[in-house]
C-alpha cells in the first residue's frame, strides 16, 4: 500500500482524531511542523518506499512529534543512519526533553548512554540503573555482556569479545564518544 510521508506523519494524530475523523487544521499544522523539524517537509507528497532510510526514520520521529505526547518512545532511533540524520533526530530529541517531554529510547550505542539522564542497563533482567556514570562501568558492562570490559583512562573502555573474533583474539577500543578501534591485545 503506497502512502506518503504526510499520510505517514498524519498517522500520529489518530490517537486524538480516531481512524475516520476527518483531520482539522491544527493537525495539519502540526504534521508541517513536525516535518520542518525533522527538515523533510520538501518530501511530504513522496512515497515512503522511496526514501532513504535515514529519511524514513526522520519521518517516523515526526509520526511521534505529531502525537503531542508528554513521552516519546522511540526504538534505537538513531541506528545505522547517516550523519545527517543522525544529528537532525538527535537536536530535535534533545529539544523535546528540554521543553519537558520524557524520552525513552532503546539503544546499544555508549553515547546516546552517555546522554541520557537515567540509563537501565539490560541483559535479560535488569543489571543496573541510575546515572549513565554509574551504569555505564566496566564493571557493569561486563556483567551485561559476559566478557572483559576494561576502563582506559577517564573517558575509555575495552572490551575483549572472542565470540565476534574470526581470527585471534584482539581487543575492540570504545570511547565515550562511540568510535572504536581494533587494539591488539597486550602480553
Amino acid at each position: 500500500m503506497p502512502v506518503t510521508v504526510r499520510e505517514v506523519v498524519m498517522m500520529g494524530r489518530y490517537g486524538r482524531r480516531g481512524l475516520l475523523r476527518p483531520f482539522r487544521s491544527d493537525d495539519r499544522e502540526a504534521c508541517r511542523i513536525a516535518l520542518e523539524r525533522l527538515d523533510i517537509a520538501d518530501l511530504r507528497d513522496r512515497h515512503l518506499d522511496e526514501l532513504s532510510g535515514g529519511q524514513r526514520q526522520r519521518v517516523f520521529v515526526a509520526q511521534g512529534l505529531v502525537e503531542d505526547a508528554q513521552i516519546l518512545l522511540l526504538d534505537e532511533p538513531v541506528t545505522g543512519l547517516d550523519l545527517v540524520s543522525r544529528d537532525r533526530i538527535q537536536q530535535v530529541i534533545a529539544e523535546e526533553r528540554d521543553r519537558g517531554t520524557t524520552i525513552v529510547l532503546t539503544t546499544h550505542d555508549l553515547r546516546d548512554a552517555w546522554a541520557a539522564d537515567h540509563v537501565l542497563l539490560l541483559a535479560g533482567r535488569v543489571v543496573a540503573g541510575g546515572p549513565p556514570g554509574e551504569v555505564v562501568t566496566a564493571e557493569r558492562l561486563s556483567a551485561a555482556f559476559g566478557t572483559e570490559i576494561v576502563t582506559v583512562g577517564p573517558r575509555s573502555l575495552l572490551v575483549d569479545d572472542a565470540h565476534h573474533v574470526t581470527t585471534a583474539p584482539r581487543h575492540v577500543h570504545f570511547d565515550r564518544t562511540g568510535h572504536h578501534h581494533g587494539v591488539p591485545p597486550s602480553e
